[in-house]
């Protein structure tokens, strides 16, 4: 089983993608587990001084939804998943924007590398 880290960050690869990248050729499960191994990998590649910091600030994002669910982000049907990625995306503290403009723009670069990458 994958870490709660783990979960989070293929969760929000996920959600993302489906968001954000409709209109391209669904690679399917592959595509997403290539989207989420990326994202894991630049996680891993940042500083010290980012990579505790993001670390952390992904899992208070994971854990956000607990007290209004039940249930952490990764646990959460899409459509809630994509609520709260909106609510911190439409946020006055720039921390949460940041967080989430940070795995956007790595999602959707990812996506589009794997789906177009070939051609």
């Amino acid at each position: 089983m994958l870490p709660s880290f783990d979960r989070t960050v293929f969760a929000l690869a996920e959600s993302i993608a489906q968001e954000r990248c409709a209109n391209t050729p669904d690679g399917g499960q592959e595509a997403r587990q290539s989207v989420g191994r990326f994202l894991l990998e630049q996680q891993r590649r940042m500083p010290d001084y980012l990579r505790l910091p993001m670390r952390c600030l992904t899992l208070a994002f994971d854990a956000w939804a607990l007290p209004f669910t039940g249930r952490s982000f990764h646990s959460l049907p899409h459509e809630a998943r994509l609520r709260q990625i909106r609510a911190w995306r439409g946020s006055r503290l720039g921390v949460r924007r940041d967080l989430i403009r940070f795995y956007e723009g790595l999602t959707i670069f990812a996506w589009y590398a794997e789906a177009y990458g070939e051609e």
